[in-house]
């Protein structure tokens, strides 16, 4: 069994059990990393683009390929819009994100990421 097995099914809530929430929450719960978030969560795909670019070095840094539990920042509809969490599991990578499409937590095979119209932006360290 896999820790990200703990996550998948678990509902979609905007700004409360949302992609960053979860990342968040995976951190604390399975590596002990405390993040604190911001206290607003923007609301639209541009307003989330600039928050995440706007805060991402404040949280973490740009790793050269994908570990295991850490962040993965994915661009979608030409903005980064969305935070996942790399998993290696059964051999291959998978993000786990909080995918407001299902509306539930999934985790997703990265070569199919581009499927569900997302592409990787970069490979992140929680600072």
């Amino acid at each position: 069994m896999h820790w990200s097995d703990n996550y998948v099914g678990i509902p979609y809530i905007p700004e409360t059990a949302d992609c960053a929430v979860l990342a968040v929450r995976v951190a604390k719960e399975v590596f002990g990393k405390d993040i604190s978030l911001p206290v607003a969560h923007a609301a639209t795909i541009r307003a989330q683009a600039k928050q995440i670019n706007d805060l991402k070095d404040d949280y973490a840094e740009r790793i050269n390929a994908p570990a295991d539990g850490q962040p993965v920042l994915l661009v979608g509809r030409g903005h980064s819009c969305h935070i996942g969490i790399m998993c290696w599991t059964a051999g291959e990578w998978w993000v786990l994100h909080a995918n407001q499409s299902f509306q539930f937590v999934t985790r997703e095979r990265l070569r199919d990421m581009t499927r569900i119209h997302y592409r990787v932006e970069g490979f992140y360290k929680w600072l």
